[in-house]
């Protein structure tokens, strides 16, 4: 798969936005008395094909707001690392991004019951689980000044390596990843004996390619987009959970949209959420077949119920800490009727 599909994959999620602004019929368009921008910020590389649509879209949205609304990018961490784009949107600086769920959890304090370890073994139980328990997150987010667009995955979570890691002994040996936000993999790393690297994700391309880590934990078509492939030889088959995460707007710039502009975003939004979380994940699939039909080692995880078993007792130690034991025991009850 290419860069730029590859690209233009994992930012459909901006241009269904903008698309939804777009939908609203030219009878319905607001005239504003001066041009709102809303700064979008994403981790992924600018690429050309993405670049030009987004021109498109803001081409068309001008005509239907009267130049009153208008979509800019910052492309490629350019906005700075994941938790200073939030700092950035709380400040009222950068309007909305794709965030993970350890910087969703800052305002939706048990966002991370959706990524609890070992819970999820197929996309049913994601969608599932995600379906009953998000509808009372939003409702949280907006109240302490973040508006869901919505939330999604991006594929199975894999390890990337420079050197095969089938076993967990094999992970301990190694110098890996270790994103500062996220608890779980602080007490994951604590477990097995593991010292961890703590980078932002804006940090990982230039450290995998001067040996600074060897390891990192990502999807393939997001390890593909952020070109951490380039700086790894091997990748598991298996993988060992879902990489979630959220589209948001901070309130602000939310509420400040016309009415018909809020109503067709959602309306767009939820019409297409299905159809672009299908495309994610199969090119997801497609992205993994491809990396490895261009020389990445696949590695079959040895002992794959070691590594259960340390999600499962993982996600025990994390009760009280990311998440409640009644939160996590109604999503482990969801996601065993579609095992």
């Amino acid at each position: 798969m290419s860069g730029h599909r590859l690209g233009r994959l994992l930012g459909s999620t901006v241009l269904v936005l903008c698309a939804a602004i777009l939908s609203a019929a030219p009878d319905t368009a607001v005239r504003a008395a001066e041009q709102q921008v809303l700064k979008v910020a994403l981790a992924i590389p600018r690429t050309q094909e993405i670049a030009i649509e987004v021109k498109k879209y803001n081409e068309k949205l001008a005509a239907l707001t009267s130049n009153g609304v208008q979509v800019r990018i910052y492309w490629g961490g350019a906005a700075g690392s994941d938790s200073d784009v939030l700092r950035k949107m709380r400040a009222g600086q950068m309007d909305g991004a794709p965030l993970s769920l350890e910087l969703v959890s800052q305002f939706v304090r048990q966002a991370l019951v959706l990524q609890s370890p070992a819970l999820f073994t197929n996309y049913k139980q994601v969608d599932a689980v995600r379906a009953a328990l998000t509808p009372a997150m939003n409702v949280e987010a907006y109240d302490n000044g973040f508006k869901v667009m919505g939330w999604g995955d991006v594929g199975r979570l894999r390890l990337f390596s420079k050197q095969p890691v089938a076993s967990v002994a094999d992970f301990r040996r190694m110098r890996p990843w270790l994103y500062p936000q996220s608890e779980t993999l602080k007490e994951f790393y604590r477990v097995v004996g593991a010292t961890g690297v703590p980078l932002g994700i804006t940090e990982v391309y230039g450290a995998l390619q001067t040996n600074m880590i060897d390891v990192v934990w990502v999807s393939a078509v997001l390890g593909a987009a952020l070109q951490w492939h380039t700086g790894t030889n091997y990748i598991t088959e298996q993988g060992l959970g879902f990489l979630n995460g959220a589209f948001v707007f901070r309130r602000g710039a939310w509420d400040a949209l016309p009415p018909a502009a809020q109503k067709s975003m959602i309306e767009l939004a939820e019409e297409r959420r299905q159809t672009q979380q299908i495309e994610i994940r199969k090119a997801d699939e497609r992205a993994y077949l491809k990396l490895v039909e261009r020389g990445h080692k696949p590695v079959k995880l040895a002992k794959v119920e070691e590594w259960q078993d340390l999600g499962r007792s993982l996600r025990t130690r994390m009760i009280g800490r990311v998440y409640t034991k009644d939160l996590v025991g109604k999503a482990e009850q969801i996601a065993s009727q579609f095992k």
